[in-house]
């Protein structure tokens, strides 16, 4: 597997475990109305995980657009969830409560992963306080999303190692209308939109179904510590020298990144909203490296190579933290 390849994994690996959680929408019920930014983001959030959910939006990144659809099913025993492509590659995406698993035609892959709390969508903290040194929170006002009024609540960096975050809520239901990250020059690096939504109604267990087999695909799976204790017990051996203000060490495992090569060591960091992954891995002989910056929409990954050990780092802030943490990698 070369540099590149590999990258490329670590990128779509930190996709899977972020999910498509900005494109969940669901309907609050007996809801007090908010008043406070906070009060809104609250509202949204306590409603995002109750209602079934149909949906087509179109997502920006990369400077082009895509089409998708979303179908999400919750019940008294979790959540599921299926996120398909309507234009370009006929990719799938498909998450429950424990795995999540993407489906990809163009190179005939399957990656599955351990599924996640859901982080990347942005699950403000209850204390705020908490992130005030890092960013703003702000009523941004009203708006109007597809005819429909919109409460405008922004959330925003304080530096140039995170993004910002834009949400339109609906005024009368707390449905999340759309979406925005925006980069530290202000302008937009994704964007969600829904054009159409469905919710309530009850989605049929048939239609969660992956409509492609991924019989003859290759399958990756990415191994977690919650199978295998010895996997992620004990602590890293190695650690970032000096992190940006407010990121703090939240899981650390020892996983295989790649097959047929060692467990290497992956800690994740975030301040409450960003994530981002360390992993660090021992090179074997003739393997191929990965120095420098690639990208993949919002993700940034940094690579270098210290004592022997492959060090990359991947996540969905701006390049500069990225390099800035794998250059201050070490034992």
């Amino acid at each position: 597997m070369t540099g590149s390849s590999r990258v490329k994994r670590l990128l779509l690996a930190s996709l899977l475990l972020a999910g498509p959680v900005f494109l969940q929408a669901a309907l609050a019920q007996d809801e007090p109305s908010p008043n406070t930014a906070q009060q809104w983001l609250d509202s949204m959030f306590r409603s995002l995980q109750s209602l079934d959910y149909d949906g087509t939006f179109v997502y920006y990144h990369d400077g082009k657009l895509e089409a998708m659809r979303i179908l999400h099913q919750a019940s008294a025993g979790g959540e599921k969830e299926r996120l398909m492509s309507l234009t370009g590659s006929a990719r799938e995406v498909l998450r429950d409560d424990k795995v999540v698993t993407c489906i990809m035609p163009d190179n005939k892959s399957v990656m599955v992963g351990q599924s996640r709390p859901r982080q990347p969508f942005p699950v403000v903290p209850e204390d705020l306080e908490s992130l005030s040194p890092y960013y703003t929170l702000q009523d941004a006002g009203e708006d109007r999303i597809a005819g429909l009024m919109a409460r405008v609540i922004d959330i925003k960096p304080c530096d140039e190692y995170r993004y910002g975050y834009r949400f339109w809520i609906d005024t009368k239901n707390y449905m999340l209308l759309k979406y925005e990250l925006s980069g530290v020059d202000g302008k937009a690096i994704e964007q969600v939109m829904f054009t159409g939504l469905r919710v309530g109604e009850r989605i049929p267990a048939a239609a969660l179904e992956p409509s492609l087999t991924g019989e003859g695909y290759n399958w990756y799976r990415q191994e977690g510590g919650g199978e295998n204790p010895a996997i992620s017990a004990g602590q890293p051996e190695w650690t970032v020298k000096q992190l940006p203000a407010g990121f703090r060490m939240t899981n650390y495992q020892r996983k295989r990144v790649r097959q047929g090569g060692e467990h290497a060591e992956h800690m994740v960091f975030s301040d409450g909203l960003a994530t981002v992954s360390v992993y660090v891995e021992k090179l074997v002989p003739d393997s191929k490296v990965f120095t420098g910056l690639s990208s993949m929409g919002a993700m940034n990954a940094f690579g270098t190579v210290r004592d022997d050990h492959q060090i990359t780092v991947v996540g969905e802030v701006p390049a500069a933290t990225v390099q800035n943490m794998a250059l201050l990698v070490s034992r």
